[in-house]
């Protein structure tokens, strides 16, 4: 009988627990490494749009994560008068649904238990050598087969493998958190919607995620001391967004996080038997909502590119055929993601031109929703 091959995984987020799971789900002992002394949802709610649930299907994940989520019908920018500056309708068969984050988690969780994957909480990883390994506090080193870094934007793994190219943080930031929704939250002609508000260099994000949860993102400069205090300004906030004061009132229910951006960039995603998937190797800004699903896609395309590999000596090959696979997408995503957030710097009626023109235009329009659009390696 052919011995398993073994992985081992740092981070036990959305894309280490699809990682985990698709690589469990072709044959390989996984064990899955978490620093926290729990697995836990780090932000409020999640966008995953049509490539990010064929994902989920491959995994068997879907029907668990996307339980009670929100299906909306348009994307729509306004301006601070309220105002639509372009709505976009999302077309039926280009999915998108937005779930709080810890229900996909749970779901990724379950998908891993279910095909046999350990995980093994409070064990924070310090580091990872290109044999396989991963380094812990007080020496401790586990090896296996193939290791998996998805340690996030300050990862250790990408850190101590020398594979970082770059490592950004813009100068925008969010307030993320989540709300308790009410009847009469929408009016007749915001029902089903994701609504941008921008005002100045402020935006507010508003997106249901079920029928009792609404997600809020309130986007600022990190400069910008007054707009991302916490607690929360709302009076500023809803100064700047009067027809969403009811949902800014709301704040505090739950609690608030403040993050900015990172854009990460790396020379390779791999070194011998080692690999880094989403943040640690790719991060974006969340402008297209295809964080979490560029992690999870890219982690489902290196189980799929491993399997059927009986000999750890073939595995940099593969590693290296999957970044060939995925890497020109992932960096396309990353490019269009951080060209949307720059139109914040731009005067508001200019800003509401330059988005009305541009969301309008067939070729800008496939280039935004590229991603999106693209059948994910292994969800055929």
């Amino acid at each position: 009988m052919t011995q398993k091959l073994t992985a081992i995984v740092a981070g036990g987020g959305i894309g280490g627990l699809a990682t985990a799971a698709a690589l469990a789900q072709r044959g390989w002992d996984v064990t899955v490494y978490e620093r926290q002394d729990a697995l836990r949802a780090v932000g409020a709610g999640i966008y995953i749009w049509e490539n990010g649930l064929r994902v989920l299907e491959a995994l068997g994940a879907y029907e668990e994560a996307t339980s009670g989520a929100f299906r909306g019908t348009h994307f729509e920018q306004r301006d601070a008068q309220g105002n639509i500056i372009e709505s976009a309708p999302i077309e039926a068969d280009k999915r998108l649904l937005t779930v709080p984050r810890s229900t996909l988690l749970d779901a990724l969780k379950n998908a891993c238990l279910r095909a046999g994957v350990r995980i093994v909480t409070h064990a924070e990883v310090i580091g990872a050598t290109s044999r396989g390994e991963l380094l812990f506090p007080n020496n401790e080193v586990v090896q296996a087969d193939l290791a998996v870094g998805v340690d996030g934007i300050w990862s250790k793994v990408r850190a101590s493998l020398g594979l970082e190219l770059l490592h950004e943080q813009t100068r925008e930031g969010a307030l993320r958190t989540m709300i308790p929704a009410e009847p009469g939250d929408f009016g007749p002609n915001d029902v089903g919607k994701y609504i941008e508000c921008w005002n100045g260099l402020r935006r507010f994000l508003i997106t249901p995620v079920s029928e009792h949860e609404t997600y809020l993102a309130l986007t600022c400069p990190h400069d910008d001391k007054d707009a991302r205090s916490m607690p929360v300004n709302k009076e500023l906030w809803a100064k700047d967004f009067p027809q969403w004061k009811h949902l800014i009132d709301r704040i505090g229910s739950a609690p608030v996080n403040w993050g900015v951006y990172s854009v990460t960039r790396c020379h390779a995603w791999s070194a011998g038997r080692t690999a880094i998937v989403g943040d640690a190797a790719h991060a974006q800004t969340p402008n297209l909502g295809q964080g979490g699903g560029m992690a999870m896609q890219n982690g489902l395309s290196l189980a799929v590119h491993l399997e059927g590999i009986s000999d750890k000596r073939d595995i940099p090959d593969a590693l290296e055929r999957w970044e060939a696979t995925e890497r020109e997408l992932t960096e396309h995503c990353q490019r269009w993601a951080s060209l949307y957030g720059e139109v914040t710097y731009l005067p508001d009626e200019i800003r509401n031109r330059v988005m009305r023109g541009a969301m309008s235009d067939p070729w800008v329009a496939a280039q935004v929703f590229r991603a999106a659009n693209h059948t994910p390696t292994g969800t055929k």
